[in-house]
């Protein structure tokens, strides 16, 4: 049986060397976070099983921190330990206050800790409810340079999971600018990610189940803003926030991410279960996308959880596949053939093609992509599909 994770957070390399030492001592797995923001990026990506943190950190303080966990729905019911050199009632009130289950006032002994870590699990478990709630799968559909056709197929990848599953399906036009989600789905745009982050601070899913945009299909959106102006107004903190949210009020999330390296998009590459990366045969996306996979590892992102998406793959003119293959240094996962005409024409009406011909080519390959998707995320298992030709 694997032994509890434990996440410490101290600055102070020498007291956090020495909890670490300890904790192991007792049989714990142990992971360090010098700070608040680093721990949140831990937990919201790898939840421990207990935190251990300090009230006095670098950035938010660990009082911050800790109204953080309590409001993640994930981690809600988190266990913490808080320490801290104060030791007077008001600071464990604050603590306590804060989410803290336990405090404990330094200097301490190390098996005043171990018990007291021990005892928190064993506390926490027997409260616990049978079943964690689950998470659904954020997929995000990034283009590494404009013009590929990345709205589209967001669309169309968000209708047919819809489709194949019947579950609840939301898309988020994450283009913030100049998002298009709206016009492909023929949808007014009378709210939008700014209706939630005006209302509050603390953003609740409720507030994100008001926003949302029904489509016929059963698919629902949260639009980017109506003005460009109005995109300013969203920042890194909101998208992860909106995400985790989401996450957890639907089966499958897809997002259409904008072609951009702000810490908005690094936000949903954070907590992107899988990336589509959509590309044309052209040399302009080839050299973008080969910059963009040369990247992903300091962007957080396992090469293995990416997919290339070879869009408009039949257009007989551009760069050849093998040519493609080698720049890249990969396979290309999924071919989409060039929709021509009949794809145009379902943009302009607001009526995505999926919907209206579901036996065109183009549709046939889409449904393919989310058949492979719906098995590769819900089995835990990344597989080389050989696409259709159609």
């Amino acid at each position: 049986m694997k032994p509890p994770t434990l996440l410490i957070v101290d600055d102070d390399d020498t007291l956090a060397e020495m909890l670490e030492l300890m904790l192991r001592g007792a049989g714990y797995e142990v992971r360090r976070a010098t700070s608040g923001e680093e721990a949140l990026q831990q937990i919201y990506k790898t939840p421990p099983d207990a935190l251990i943190c300090d009230v006095l950190l670098p950035g938010i303080d660990g009082y911050t921190l800790c109204k953080r966990v309590r409001q993640h729905p994930l981690t809600k019911t988190l266990p913490i330990l808080m320490l801290t050199a104060q030791g007077d009632i008001s600071a464990k009130i604050a603590g306590f206050e804060a989410g803290a289950n336990d405090y404990l006032a330094k200097p301490f002994e190390p098996q005043e800790l171990v018990y007291r870590v021990k005892n928190l699990l064993t506390r926490i478990t027997s409260d616990a409810p049978a079943t964690p709630l689950p998470r659904g799968k954020i997929i995000t559909v990034f283009g590494a340079k404009g013009g590929v056709g990345k709205t589209t197929i967001a669309v169309s990848l968000a209708l047919a999971l819809r489709l194949r599953t019947r579950r609840r399906v939301i898309i988020v036009d994450a283009d913030l600018t100049f998002g298009d989600v709206a016009v492909h789905l023929n949808i007014a745009p009378t709210r939008s990610i700014v209706d939630v982050v005006r209302t509050s601070d603390e953003i609740e899913r409720e507030m994100i189940n008001q926003v949302l945009l029904a489509h016929p299909s059963g698919l629902q959106a949260l639009l980017a803003p109506p003005r460009p102006e109005e995109s300013e107004l969203v920042n890194a903190d909101h998208m992860t926030r909106i995400l985790d949210l989401l996450a957890v009020s639907a089966d499958y999330v897809v997002v259409d991410c904008q072609t951009s390296y702000d810490d908005r998009t690094l936000s949903v590459f954070d907590r992107a279960d899988h990336v589509l990366l959509v590309i044309t045969p052209e040399i302009g996306p080839l050299k973008n996308t080969s910059m963009f996979l040369s990247l992903a590892g300091q962007l957080g992102i396992n090469q293995r959880a990416i997919s290339i998406v070879l869009n408009r793959s039949n257009s007989g003119v551009g760069i050849g596949i093998n040519e493609i293959e080698r720049v890249l240094r990969r396979k290309v996962n999924f071919h989409v053939m060039s929709g021509g005409q009949p794809v145009v024409t379902a943009v302009n009406r607001g009526t995505p093609l999926i919907l209206e011909q579901p036996k065109h080519p183009f549709v046939q390959q889409i449904l393919y992509i989310a058949d492979q998707l719906i098995k590769q995320l819900e089995t835990a298992q990344v597989t080389q599909p050989t696409p259709p030709t159609g």
